[in-house]
């Protein structure tokens, strides 16, 4: 079992980050001490860590991460899904910097 701390640092996430996990559902501890709350984890959790970590760095929301998370099928449409729209909001920023670049040379 690995403490908070340990954890985090295998994982390199914050344990502010870890117990925002646990709270949203995402990663629950193996254990929660009833009398401490001290949460404690399993070497076998850290490859759902980093799968949580990869996911949110390509910029889903939590809602969506765990429904990846709790229906793995899902996931390379929500991904596919996410991809498009990400080159959306890109495809907008490219011409709102356009657009300001031409109104600063003007």
């Amino acid at each position: 079992m690995l403490s908070i701390s340990d954890f985090s640092f295998v994982c390199q996430l914050p344990p502010q980050t870890l117990r925002y996990y646990h709270s949203e559902g995402l990663l629950v501890p193996a254990e929660v001490d009833s009398s401490t709350g001290y949460r404690t984890y399993t070497f076998d959790q850290v490859e759902r860590a980093m799968l949580i970590t990869v996911l949110r760095g390509s910029g889903p929301s939590v809602k969506d991460v765990r429904r990846v998370l709790d229906e793995p099928d899902t996931g390379p449409a929500l991904l596919q899904q996410h991809t498009a729209e990400v080159l959306r909001q890109r495809e907008f920023q490219d011409n709102a910097l356009s657009d300001a670049r031409a109104l600063l040379s003007a």
